[in-house]
């Protein structure tokens, strides 16, 4: 069976554990945000870089499950 990949997201959303799959993005997401507050993590370009791609890998990745969720 082929199945795209908004279908295969959405045939595992109605697993009870998909929330929790959501949650956990959730919370990575939220941590690398506040960990824009730690001058660690931006004290040079390379890592205020890298921080910045996890975020937004994390939001691209909430952004598409929840997309694929909704067209079912």
């Amino acid at each position: 069976m082929n199945m795209t990949f908004d279908q295969a997201i959405a045939s595992l959303s109605i697993r009870e554990e998909w929330g929790v799959v959501l949650d956990f993005i959730q919370e990575e997401r939220e941590s690398a945000i506040s960990d824009f507050q730690n001058p660690d993590y931006v004290d040079n370009p390379s890592k205020l870089a890298r921080l910045a791609g996890e975020i937004a890998a994390y939001d691209q990745l909430l952004r598409n499950f929840r997309n694929a969720t909704s067209t079912r």
